[in-house]
């Protein structure tokens, strides 16, 4: 379960981040950095996923574990 402090600092990472970026995931699709953001605003189904997947990412980042099943991809 994610919770209120954690969904504010998802939403603090994605203000921070490039415009241009999208993330692809086979379970939930494509999307934009505000389309992610409105997600995750809205803590909906998609929001609380991608909010998952940005605790996990952190987590094994402080590990020093990487994750290769993430592509993040910038045009």
């Amino acid at each position: 379960m994610v919770t209120e402090q954690e969904f504010n600092l998802i939403e603090k990472r994605l203000e921070a981040w490039n415009e241009k970026f999208l993330i692809v995931c086979m379970q939930l699709g494509n999307y934009t950095k505000d389309e992610m953001l409105e997600h995750v605003k809205a803590r909906d189904k998609v929001g609380k996923k991608l909010a998952e997947i940005q605790l996990y990412y952190l987590k094994k980042l402080k590990e020093r574990k990487w994750f290769c099943g993430l592509y993040w991809l910038v045009y």
